[in-house]
C-alpha cells in the first residue's frame, strides 16, 4: 500500500525524478472518459467489496530470523528488516505453501458478508507474482531464480478469480506499479548486487510492466478492475508507458475500471476512482468516485503479532460512514502463507453479513447523505427513501431528524409492518423509535419521502449539562481562499476533522445553535499546534465578542486552552437560534492553526 518514509528512500539506489509534470486524464487515451459512466455503473450499485493481500510476504507474518516488526504494514517487511531480495526469496519461497488455501471458501464468506466484488494482490511490491507470468524475467532471472510463486501446477490468482466469479461477485487485479527486485525498475534495493557497469533501463521495465497487465488482461476473463499502486511526485503517468498501457487496455477489457495511482495522490481525480486509504474524507470527494481502502487490524498482509482488531462497532462505523459520505468500502483480509484467514478477520466478515442480510438495502445502489454530520449515526439514500443508520438512539427514543420533507411512513427496516409515530417539530421531524428493537445493530430506520429531500439548516443543540460542543464537522464554512475541513490520514487514522488550510481573514466559519440558558460561557478552543501556523481569532455571539491569539508553537499536537469568556442574554433564548461566527483577524505563517472544536461551558 501507499507508505514512503525515509527508510524507503535510502533502501534504493535508482528513484530517479522524471516525468513530474501533471497528465491529461487517462493519458488523453480516446475511450476512457466517454465509457466512464457505464463502466462504473456496477461500482456504484456495490458499495461494499473485499480486498485481499496475499504474497510471498504473507509467510513472513512481519517477521524476520525471529526478530518481530511492529510496523503497521507487514507487507514490507522486505524493507523493514532491509533483506536482499535474493536471500527472500529463497527463504520465503518454502514457507508460501498454500497448503491450506481454499478459494471457494474465501469467496463463499465474502458472499456471506454481503460483498460484491474482490481485489487481490496478483503482485506486490516485492516483485513477486502469484498469477504465473510468463515474460522472460518472471520465468528466469538471475536476482531471485523467478517471480511467480504459485506451488507447481497451480495459479493462485486464477483459482482465485474463477471461484469468487463462480460466487457472482466482480473481480479485480491489484497490482504493483514498484519492484524491489527488478533491475531495470525506478526502486530496485540498491543492497541486490547489479552486473559491474550496468546502469537501469527503465525502457525495459516500462515492457516489462505492460507485458504483466497484458497477462492479467487477456488469460483470465473478465477483469472488472484493475487496482494499481502506487505513484509519487517524480514517478507518475507516462513514467509507468501509461499511454501505451492504457490505449491496449480498454481493448481488451473495454469494462475495466482503472484507479488513479498510476498517478500522483490518493484524491487525483486523473483514473475512474479515488483511493482514500485507511481513512474517510471529511467531506467525502464530491464530484468523483471513490473507494476507502481499510484494514481490520493495522496491516494489510498478514502479521502474526498484530492483535489490534477492530470491533464490530469500529468497522460498521467506518463503513457506514464511508457510504454515507458517497463512498464505496473495501474491507481488506491478510492470510497466512498457507491460505488461512485470520480467525477475528472471519468472525468480523460474519458479522457483518448478519447486518448486511437484513438492511443491505440500505447500502446497495444508495447515494450520499442529504445531512450534514449527525449526532446518532449516518445516512443514506435511494429516490424516494431514506435510511437512518441509528448507533447512539436517544435516551428518550427521540430520533429527531433535520428534514423539512414530510415523511409518508417510518419503519425499522427489516420490520415494515411496524409503523413509526413521526411528528414535525421546529428542528425537522422526531421519529419515536420501538424500546424492544432486538435486530442487529445498528438499527436502520426507512423514511418514505415524495420528491428530493430537504435539510433544515443544522443547529448544534445544548447536552444535559448546558454545554454547547461545535465541531469542525457542524461548522458551516464559507470563502474563497481555500478554508475546508482537514481530516484523518493514512498514517494518522484516528486524527479529528479540524477547520484548516485558513489563508484568507475574508474566510470564516459559523454555526447555528440552540442554548437553554442565558448567563456566562467559558470558551474552551481545541486546535492543533505547530511551528508554522498562528494568528489571532474573533469569535461573535449575539453581541458578545471575543478575541484570541494563537501562537505558533515549539511543538506539534492538539491542545486545548481556555480562551475567555462570552455571554448569552435572556433575550436570546428565545430565539429559534443563534448563530456564532469565527473570524480570523490575523494569520501567521502558512495558515492559521487548524480548530478542531470550540465548547462553550456555563459558568
Amino acid at each position: 500500500m501507499k507508505k514512503i518514509t525515509l527508510s524507503f528512500i535510502l533502501l534504493f539506489s535508482t528513484a530517479t525524478p522524471m516525468f513530474a509534470q501533471e497528465s491529461k486524464p487517462y493519458e488523453g487515451v480516446p475511450g476512457w472518459a466517454e465509457s466512464k459512466d457505464q463502466r462504473l455503473k456496477w461500482f456504484r450499485e456495490a458499495r461494499f467489496g473485499l480486498f485481499i493481500h496475499w504474497g510471498l510476504y504473507s509467510a513472513a507474518g512481519g517477521s524476520w530470523k525471529g526478530k518481530v516488526y511492529p510496523q503497521h504494514y507487514a507487507e514490507w517487511i522486505e524493507t523493514w528488516a532491509n533483506i536482499p531480495s535474493k536471500e527472500y526469496s529463497e527463504t520465503l519461497k518454502p514457507k508460501f505453501t498454500a497448503a491450506k488455501f481454499k478459494p471457494e471458501v474465501w469467496a463463499a464468506l465474502a458472499k456471506e458478508a454481503g460483498m460484491k466484488y474482490m481485489v487481490i494482490t496478483s503482485r506486490h511490491h516485492e516483485g513477486f507474482s502469484i498469477f504465473n507470468s510468463k515474460t522472460p524475467y518472471s520465468l528466469n532471472n538471475p536476482v531471485t531464480g523467478g517471480t511467480n510463486i504459485s506451488p507447481k501446477g497451480r495459479d493462485l490468482y486464477g483459482e482465485t478469480v474463477a471461484a469468487f466469479k463462480k460466487e457472482g461477485l466482480k473481480t479485480g487485479a491489484y497490482y504493483s506499479l514498484l519492484d524491489w527486485q527488478h533491475p531495470d525498475s525506478y526502486h530496485t534495493f540498491s543492497n541486490n548486487p547489479r552486473v559491474p557497469g550496468t546502469k537501469p533501463n527503465h525502457e525495459v521495465y516500462k515492457t516489462y510492466l505492460y507485458d504483466q497487465i497484458k497477462e492479467l488482461a487477456q488469460n483470465y476473463g473478465k477483469m472488472d478492475v484493475l487496482w494499481l499502486d502506487f505513484s509519487a511526485k517524480n514517478n507518475q503517468g507516462e513514467a509507468w508507458g501509461t499511454k501505451r498501457i492504457l490505449t491496449d487496455l480498454i481493448k481488451w477489457q473495454p469494462g475495466t475500471i482503472v484507479n488513479n495511482r498510476f498517478w500522483d495522490g490518493l484524491e487525483n481525480k486523473n483514473g475512474d476512482i479515488g483511493t482514500p486509504e485507511k481513512y474517510v474524507p471529511p467531506a467525502g470527494l464530491p464530484g468523483m468516485d471513490w473507494e476507502v481502502s481499510h484494514t481490520m487490524n493495522e496491516s494489510y498482509g498478514y502479521s502474526a503479532h498484530d492483535q489490534n482488531w477492530k470491533s464490530y462497532d469500529k468497522m460498521m462505523n467506518l463503513f457506514l460512514e464511508t457510504v454515507s459520505k458517497g463512498g464505496n468500502f473495501l474491507l481488506n483480509i491478510g492470510p497466512d502463507g498457507e491460505g488461512q484467514i485470520p480467525e477475528p478477520a472471519v468472525k468480523l466478515l460474519k458479522e457483518i453479513g448478519t447486518w448486511m442480510k437484513v438492511n443491505g438495502e440500505a447500502v446497495y445502489g444508495t447515494t450520499a447523505s442529504p445531512f450534514p454530520a449527525l449526532d446518532w449515526g449516518y445516512a443514506t439514500q435511494k429516490p424516494g427513501k431514506l435510511y437512518l443508520e441509528v448507533f447512539n438512539p436517544p435516551a428518550n427514543g427521540q430520533l429527531d431528524v433535520p428534514l423539512s420533507s414530510a415523511i409518508s411512513k417510518a419503519y425499522i427496516l427489516g420490520s415494515k409492518g411496524k409503523v413509526l409515530a413521526v411528528k414535525t417539530s421546529a428542528n425537522g421531524k422526531t421519529i419515536q423509535l420501538p424500546a424492544d428493537f432486538d435486530g442487529p445493530k445498528p438499527m436502520v430506520v426507512v423514511a418514505e419521502i415524495k420528491g428530493e429531500p430537504v435539510a433544515v439548516v443544522n443547529k448544534v443543540s445544548s447536552l444535559k449539562d448546558g454545554s454547547v460542543v461545535l465541531t469542525a464537522n457542524s461548522a458551516k464554512l464559507t470563502g474563497t481562499g481555500g478554508i475546508k475541513l482537514k481530516g484523518a490520514s493514512t498514517h494518522d487514522p484516528n486524527r479529528p476533522n479540524t477547520i484548516a488550510f485558513w489563508t484568507s481573514k475574508n474566510d470564516y466559519a459559523y454555526w447555528d445553535l440552540k442554548i437553554q440558558k442565558p448567563g456566562k460561557y467559558k470558551v474552551i478552543l481545541n486546535y492543533f499546534a505547530a511551528a508554522d501556523a498562528g494568528g489571532a481569532l474573533s469569535l461573535s455571539l449575539e453581541n458578545s465578542t471575543l478575541n484570541y491569539s494563537i501562537p505558533a508553537a515549539s511543538g506539534t499536537g492538539f491542545k486545548e486552552v481556555e480562551a475567555g469568556v462570552i455571554e448569552v442574554s435572556q433575550q436570546a433564548i428565545g430565539a429559534a437560534s443563534l448563530r456564532l461566527e469565527l473570524k480570523a483577524t490575523g494569520i501567521s505563517g502558512k495558515s492559521l492553526s487548524e480548530i478542531a472544536s470550540i465548547t462553550l461551558k456555563p459558568i
